[in-house]
């Protein structure tokens, strides 16, 4: 006989029902910790996404930052370059300049010595130009003196000695002058005589010729 039956029946049906509510229990913290680990696992993720994006975005800035850079180096060495060739042309164009204005220079220069040389030679023609008719015309007063002295030494037999010797210094005389005359035909670029002039014997002949006439005058 069952003294308790209404009790023990309730208690099996507890029994029952809390064993089913801990299991619900139980599955619901198993199923909220597997949410847990999803959501972690999700943040995980998305921070490690997150991080590798930071990463790209910092590799791809970084090679802009260089490219940047090396388009900034590229362009310096172009602007250098550049410069350099405006520098090498200014360089080239103020050579040339300089080459031109120096060859100018010279050409004045020579053309001023031509020119002096050639007044030079001009001179020194027109001197030996000059000398030449004075011996000319020297040679024509020497004859017509020596007619004279020959002359007056056919007149006079006292000076006759003395005129005599008058006109071979005076024939002497003159006949060095018109060798003289010979050498003026050749000259060289300047206008000077090849052979040297007799001018020393010349004047010896003369002075020796006017002392005889002297001598003449003085009988």
């Amino acid at each position: 006989m069952n003294l308790f039956p209404d009790s023990e029946s309730h208690l099996i049906g507890s029994n029952k029902w809390g064993r089913i509510g801990l299991g619900l229990i139980f599955v619901l913290a198993l199923g909220g910790c597997s949410s847990n680990a999803a959501r972690e696992a999700e943040l995980a993720t998305q921070e490690a996404e997150r991080i590798t994006a930071e990463q790209e975005m910092a590799r791809i800035v970084q090679e802009q930052e260089r490219a940047r850079a090396a388009e900034r180096q590229r362009q310096r060495q172009r602007e250098a370059e550049v410069a350099d060739q405006v520098r090498l042309q200014a360089e080239r164009e103020r050579q040339a300049v300089e080459a031109r204005a120096e060859e100018e220079r010279r050409r004045q220069e020579e053309a001023e010595q031509r020119e002096q040389t050639r007044l030079a030679q001009l001179a020194v023609s027109e001197a030996v130009e000059v000398e030449r008719r004075e011996k000319l015309e020297q040679i024509s007063q020497l004859e017509q003196q020596i007619a004279a002295i020959q002359t007056e030494a056919d007149k006079n037999d006292a000076v006759s000695a003395i005129l005599q010797e008058t006109i071979l210094v005076a024939e002497e005389l003159l006949q060095l002058l018109i060798t003289e005359q010979t050498k003026y035909e050749n000259t060289d670029a300047d206008g000077n005589t090849m052979d040297l002039l007799s001018k020393d014997l010349i004047a010896e002949l003369e002075v020796r010729k006017n002392n005889l006439l002297r001598q003449t005058q003085s009988q």
